[in-house]
């Protein structure tokens, strides 16, 4: 078997507080697979939206901001989002994504990386990744592993490294406005219903990873936690370049109308309408 990549550095990073570069982040984050998205990280990629963006902010809004950014990986695009804004007007900006806090178990040789919902992210054997090798295995113990580990490390049986963390860059809790929560899209807690004058939705919203049911519905929150008349972006990143497809949207009367399309608009932006 082709050797694969392994994640130690994630390890090795969160538990020894290594400093971390772009190469490291893009083969960490690449490495995640949170259902059928891939969580990863590339340097300013979406700058060119970004742009546009402040652009409507300043346009719309003469008081400061709330901001959403979903799928926010590791949350290297939040932080530029924010910096490419013009951060005095925002008040908050809010990072979602489905899996933000995780457990890392060390075990020997043997590395488990479960989301804090115990679903079982990846696994590593000696620095070999058998997330995809043995995924039907995995799959079959994810909801065992946890319960078996916690009881092992309980009574001190045998010596069980264990670190809650999160998978975000370090240091992001030191800018007050910025807010990382766990989130999923398509089932979003009551009170961010009406919340949120700007919404960046990137690399997330896509027929390839979702069918239109389900597009549909995460469209519809889109709907509950904005208020009147603010800005939506839905923008996807192909092949990680750094030239966006994008549509932006102004919310009227409780229904999105398009504003702008780049390079040729969202996939999704007739569901949108």
């Amino acid at each position: 078997m082709k050797k694969q990549n392994n994640f130690t550095d994630i390890y090795s990073y969160f538990i020894l507080k290594k400093n971390i570069n772009e190469r490291m982040m893009k083969k960490i984050f690449s490495l995640l697979r949170v259902d059928t998205t891939f969580m990863t990280t590339s340097f300013n990629r979406m700058i060119d939206v970004n742009i546009i963006l402040k652009k409507y902010i300043k346009k719309y809004f003469s008081k400061k901001i709330v901001v959403c950014d979903f799928a926010v990986s590791s949350g290297q695009s939040t932080l530029e989002l924010f910096f490419d804004l013009n951060k005095d007007k925002i008040k908050e900006l809010y990072g979602f994504d489905k899996k933000i806090n995780i457990t890392i178990y060390q075990v020997g040789k043997f590395i488990f990386l479960y989301s804090s919902k115990d679903e079982l992210l990846m696994v590593e054997y000696n620095k070999n990744c058998l997330r995809y090798r043995y995924f039907f295995l995995l799959k079959l113990v994810e909801k065992i592993l946890p319960n078996l580990f916690n009881k092992i490390y309980l009574f001190d049986i045998i010596n069980i490294k264990l670190k809650k963390t999160k998978l975000l860059i370090p240091n992001l809790d030191e800018i007050k406005e910025l807010k990382f929560f766990e989130q999923d899209i398509f089932n979003i807690d009551k009170k961010y219903f009406n919340f949120f004058d700007v919404v960046r939705v990137s690399n997330l919203l896509n027929y390839s990873y979702f069918s239109e049911t389900k597009l549909k519905k995460a469209i519809a929150n889109l709907k509950k936690i904005t208020k009147e008349n603010s800005i939506i972006l839905v923008n996807r990143t192909p092949n990680n370049t750094k030239k966006n497809t994008a549509s932006f949207f102004i919310k009227k009367k409780g229904k999105f109308k398009l504003i702008e399309d780049i390079n040729g608009g969202s996939e999704i932006k007739e569901l949108m309408l």
